[in-house]
C-alpha cells in the first residue's frame, strides 16, 4: 500500500515506482489519498502519521500490517519521548507486534536491524529507493534528532543507537509487568457483576501504584492519558474523605467518578438532554439520556408482565414528591431515601429512568421494583435495564 498525502512538491510520482514495482513481482497495490490537516494541534508531523495509520489500517480486518521500521527508527523514537518527559510506556518506544482490533495486527520484521544493513542490503543487490526530501528538513523535531542529533551520539558513544533501542526493549518489558500488577489489582478491586470497584483497599495501595492502576484503566477505555501533574491531581482528591459524598474528577474525556465506598471511570460528559415523558408500548428498548433502556422477558422476576399491560405504561425522570415501596407491609420511601440506600449518584439522579403505569411509580432505573409490581414466581416478567449505569 502506498499513502499519497501531497505534502511534498511532486510526490504524486512516487506512486509510480511503487506501481512498477508491485507489477514486475506479481504483488497486488493500493494507493490511498488522504487529507492532512495542517491546523493539528499536534503539529503536522503527528497530524501526516495518524491520517496515514488510518489509511493503512484501513479494511485490514484480521490481516497484517507489515512496516518497515528498522533499529535507528526505534532509538529515534525513543530519544525524542525521553526528551518529551515520557514515562515507561513511552520508552517502551515500538514493539514488534501490535494488536489493532478484529483480529488485526501491525508486524515491525525489522525493528532490531540498524539502517546501515537495510542500505548496505539494498545497493549490493541493486535496489530502488526514493527519498523523500523533506525528511532532511531539520525543523521538524524527529529529523533533527535523526540527522543532527543521533549521528553525533554514535560517534561519541560507541553503539548509541543500538543502546537507546535496547532501553527501549527493557522499557517495553517493565510496562508488561506494571500493565500486569494494574491487572492484578483491578482483579482485587473490582466489585463482582459490575465495571465498578471497591474505594477502602484502593487508599490502601502506595501512590505509585495507585497511579499506575488508573493509567491502566484509562488505556482500557481508550481515554488520552492526563499528564503527570494533572494525574497526581486526580489521586490526591481521591484519597480526600471528603469525595465519598460524590465526585467527579475530570481526566480530559473520562471522569474518575466516587461515591460512598465505590469508584469508576465514565464518559466526563453527563447526558442532559432527557425528556421528562415518553411512552412505552412494549419495544424492546428505548433510548434514554444517552443511553439505551432495555426491557428483556423473564420469568419469575421483575415486573409483572400481565400489571404492565393493564395499564398506560411510559417512562420519566424524577417527580419531587414521588414515592415508592419497595417490600410488601413497609412504608413508602422518598426518591431522596431510595437513591441514597442504592448508591445512585448525585449528578446522575436528574437523569435515572422510572417506569410508569398510569400514574403509579413501578421501577427506578438502579433502585428497582415497586412491591405491587412485582413478578410472582413462574410468572411472566419484564426487567428493565439502563445501560449508562457503569
Amino acid at each position: 500500500m502506498h499513502v499519497r498525502h501531497g505534502l511534498v512538491a511532486g510526490s504524486e510520482v512516487w506512486s509510480d515506482t511503487c506501481v512498477e514495482l508491485c507489477a514486475a513481482l506479481a504483488v497486488p497495490l493500493a494507493v490511498r489519498e488522504v487529507q492532512v490537516d495542517r491546523a493539528h494541534s499536534g503539529g503536522l508531523e503527528a497530524a501526516a502519521r495518524e491520517v496515514r495509520r488510518a489509511a493503512l489500517l484501513d479494511g485490514l480486518g484480521d490481516g497484517v500490517l507489515a512496516l518497515a521500521h528498522h533499529r535507528d527508527d526505534q532509538a529515534e523514537t525513543i530519544l525524542f519521548r525521553a526528551l518529551r518527559g515520557s514515562g515507561v510506556k513511552g520508552l517502551a518506544g515500538m514493539r514488534n507486534f501490535v494488536d489493532v482490533g478484529a483480529g488485526g495486527r501491525i508486524w515491525r520484521p525489522l525493528l532490531d536491524v540498524p539502517r546501515s544493513a537495510l542500505h548496505a542490503y539494498a545497493e549490493r543487490h541493486g535496489l530502488r529507493w526514493v527519498d523523500d526530501p523533506s525528511n532532511a528538513d531539520t525543523a521538524f523535531s524527529r529529523n533533527f534528532l535523526r540527522n543532527e542529533i543521533l549521528p553525533q551520539l554514535d560517534g561519541r558513544f560507541t553503539g548509541a543507537s543500538a543502546n537507546l533501542a535496547r532501553l527501549g526493549r527493557l522499557a517495553g518489558e517493565a510496562e508488561e509487568l506494571l500493565e500486569e500488577l494494574a491487572d492484578s489489582d483491578v482483579e482485587k478491586l473490582r466489585i463482582p457483576g459490575c465495571m465498578q470497584m471497591l474505594r477502602a483497599p484502593a487508599l490502601d495501595l502506595s501512590s505509585a501504584r495507585l497511579r499506575n492502576l488508573l493509567r491502566r484503566l484509562l488505556v482500557q477505555v481508550g481515554a488520552a492519558m492526563p499528564d503527570e501533574a494533572r494525574l497526581r491531581e486526580a489521586e490526591r482528591q481521591f484519597r480526600e474523605d471528603s469525595v465519598a459524598s460524590g465526585s467527579r474528577i475530570l481526566l480530559g474525556d473520562v471522569a474518575l467518578c466516587i461515591y460512598r465506598e465505590r469508584w469508576w471511570l465514565e464518559a466526563a460528559t453527563v447526558p442532559v438532554e432527557v425528556v421528562d415523558f415518553r411512552p412505552w408500548r412494549g419495544e424492546a428498548a428505548l433510548p434514554w439520556a444517552g443511553g439505551v433502556l432495555d426491557f428483556s422477558a423473564v420469568s419469575g422476576r421483575g415486573l409483572a408482565a400481565d400489571l404492565l399491560a393493564a395499564g398506560s405504561c411510559w417512562v420519566g425522570r424524577r417527580r419531587t414528591s414521588a414515592r415508592m415501596r419497595l417490600n410488601a407491609g413497609r412504608p413508602s420511601r422518598s426518591l431522596k431515601n431510595l437513591w441514597q440506600e442504592a448508591g445512585i449518584p448525585p449528578w446522575l439522579r436528574d437523569t435515572v429512568p422510572m417506569l410508569w403505569v398510569d400514574e403509579r411509580l413501578a421501577w427506578i432505573a438502579g433502585v428497582g421494583v415497586a412491591a405491587e409490581f412485582a413478578c410472582p414466581p413462574g410468572a411472566a416478567g419484564i426487567l428493565p435495564r439502563w445501560s449508562v449505569f457503569p
